[in-house]
């Protein structure tokens, strides 16, 4: 190989990379009132607002982008590995506390009345555009509030 053609190799990727992408799995979360168990369910992993300066600095985005690598790489180890492997389980973990992070985040007013969550991971198949629940939790009891300074 001359230089000039491996230059021209990473200028022009190869497009057999780009030929396996779908869409990424969402995690959602969703506080369970005592008496109503089925409250709606929202996405934990939202876009943030975009401006100009941010190409140059988002702290934000890039925060988005870290939790959706984690809830991508959770989903994958489940699908490879199984519910019982040891990096799903640490994987999960993860999500769990990014979730409970959100929850906490949350207005006091949405906790009223609630006395616990789930998450659930769900991808949607890009064929038919069904979603799939392919992880839900128990319920769990709500994360202590974080006190605002």
């Amino acid at each position: 190989m001359t230089p000039s053609s491996t230059l021209l190799r990473q200028l022009f990727p190869s497009w057999e990379f780009f030929d396996v992408t779908g869409l990424p799995p969402i995690l959602q979360i969703r506080l369970l009132p005592s008496r109503d168990p089925a409250a709606g369910w929202r996405n934990v992993v939202r876009p943030p607002r975009r401006r100009w300066w941010h190409v140059l600095f988002n702290p934000k985005g890039t925060e988005t982008l870290a939790v959706q690598t984690l809830v991508e790489r959770c989903y994958t180890e489940l699908v490879e590995l199984g519910e019982q492997a040891p990096a799903y389980r640490e994987s999960l973990v993860l999500v769990r506390a990014v979730a409970e992070r959100a929850i906490a985040d949350d207005a006091v007013a949405a906790w009223a009345g609630c006395t616990g969550w789930q998450l659930r991971i769900i991808v949607t198949d890009e064929d038919d555009g069904l979603m799939q629940v392919v992880y839900e939790s128990d319920r769990w009891a709500l994360p202590q509030r974080r006190e605002t300074v």
